[in-house]
């Protein structure tokens, strides 16, 4: 996803904890421990590290992240993303390199 279509963008240099509730498009690109909830989308860049379980629209994930995920459309694992969690979602995408460990329910 195209960085200027993104609402919200949280930088590399920022740790986060909590919990996130937002409705349009947020991007992850520093360090974010506890839960996101979303009807919109969720971008974690390449240097983001996030650990939460996470309720979404749309996941898009090119750095780490631990957790589970429950996707209302689409999950996309990019080749330099990584889940180690369960994920249910009704659309997985994985790029070649991309690294999963769970379970996965469609």
């Amino acid at each position: 996803m195209n960085e200027e279509s993104i609402d919200t963008v949280i930088g590399d240099d920022i740790q986060f904890r909590g919990k996130l509730r937002f409705n349009n498009a947020l991007k992850i690109k520093g360090a974010f421990k506890g839960t996101i909830e979303t009807t919109g989308t969720l971008v974690i860049g390449e240097t983001g590290q996030v650990e939460a379980d996470i309720e979404t629209g749309t996941l898009e994930v090119e750095g780490d992240l631990k957790g589970n995920i429950n996707a209302a459309q689409k999950i996309s694992v990019r080749k330099t993303g990584k889940i180690v969690g369960d994920v249910r979602t009704p659309d997985l995408e994985v790029e070649s390199g991309a690294k999963f460990s769970g379970n996965c329910i469609m």
